[in-house]
C-alpha cells in the first residue's frame, strides 16, 4: 500500500467515497477562507436565460473544458421536472464551484413563482465531461453557494415577486454579484 505522500504524487485527486478530493486534504473544513464568486455571463440556451457564476477555492475559476463541457450539459439539465411544480418561467442560475471534492454544478430555477428547485452535481476535475448528480439524498449548497442563492433570492423578490402582475425580467436578469466572501 503506497503511503500517503506518494499516492498523492501519483494520484492528485483520488474517488472518495466515489468523490474526488485532493489527495493531501480532508473532507472536513478546518479553517475558513474566503472564496472567490463571479458573475460569468447571461446565456441562451433553446428558450431559457441562465445567469453563470463561478466559485472558486483557490485564485480564479480556470476550468474552460469543463465550463464548455457544462453548457453543452445545460440543455438537458433544464429539462428536469421535480415531482411537486415545475412551473416556470424559463429563466435559471447556474453555479459552478471549484472546491474540494471537485467541481460542483448547480442548476436552479423558480418554480411556482417563489420556490427554488436546485439540482446539485460533481465532477472529477479529471473528467470534465462526466457529471454524477449528487443531490436528492438531502444535500444542500455550500455556505460560499447559499451566497449566490440569497442574493437571486432578494433579486427574484424584489423585481418578480413584488412586482406581479408585471414582472421585471430584464432588471432581474441584470442584477449579479461578483465578491470574495
Amino acid at each position: 500500500m503506497l503511503n500517503r505522500k506518494v499516492s498523492a504524487l501519483l494520484f492528485p485527486y483520488y474517488s472518495y467515497t466515489n468523490r474526488y478530493v485532493q489527495a493531501d486534504e480532508s473532507k472536513e473544513m478546518k479553517e475558513y477562507k474566503t472564496r472567490k464568486i463571479s458573475f460569468r455571463e447571461l446565456v441562451k440556451i433553446d428558450n431559457w436565460k441562465v445567469k453563470i457564476y463561478t466559485i472558486s477555492k483557490i485564485g480564479d475559476f480556470y476550468h474552460p473544458v469543463f465550463y464548455n463541457d457544462v453548457l453543452k450539459q445545460l440543455p438537458k439539465w433544464l429539462k428536469q421536472e421535480n415531482s411537486f411544480d415545475a412551473s416556470n418561467d424559463k429563466i435559471a442560475f447556474l453555479i459552478l464551484h471549484s472546491g474540494t471534492e471537485g467541481i460542483f454544478s448547480l442548476i436552479n430555477w423558480w418554480v411556482g413563482k417563489n420556490m427554488l428547485n436546485t439540482n446539485i452535481f460533481i465532477t472529477n476535475p479529471k473528467e470534465p465531461s462526466k457529471f454524477e448528480k449528487i443531490s436528492g439524498d438531502g444535500l444542500a449548497p455550500c455556505v460560499w453557494e447559499l451566497e449566490i442563492i440569497n442574493h437571486e433570492r432578494i433579486s427574484w423578490t424584489n423585481h418578480i415577486l413584488k412586482k406581479l402582475p408585471e414582472p421585471c425580467y430584464n432588471d432581474y436578469l441584470n442584477e449579479t454579484i461578483s465578491l470574495e466572501v
